[in-house]
């Protein structure tokens, strides 16, 4: 290993749970090469797709409560 990453390596044990996961967030993300610019505009047409038909009565929602009940069951 390099220095640098064994200095990083140690600084990292010094940081606190909050900081490690916002640290992890951020790796992940920067090293997503793939991104699609495109990703967001679909998502956000699906989520209102989705509302719309939630609204509209085309889709019925269920609780998280029944959910649950039906997972643990």
């Amino acid at each position: 290993m390099t220095k640098i990453m064994d200095r990083v390596l140690d600084d990292i044990q010094t940081l606190s749970q909050n900081e490690k996961n916002n640290l992890l967030k951020y790796l992940t993300v920067s090293m997503d090469e793939t991104h699609d610019k495109d990703a967001d505009e679909l998502w956000a047409n699906l989520a209102k797709k989705r509302y719309d038909d939630i609204q509209s009565g085309n889709v019925q929602t269920v609780s998280w409560d029944k959910i649950k009940q039906e997972v643990l069951a």
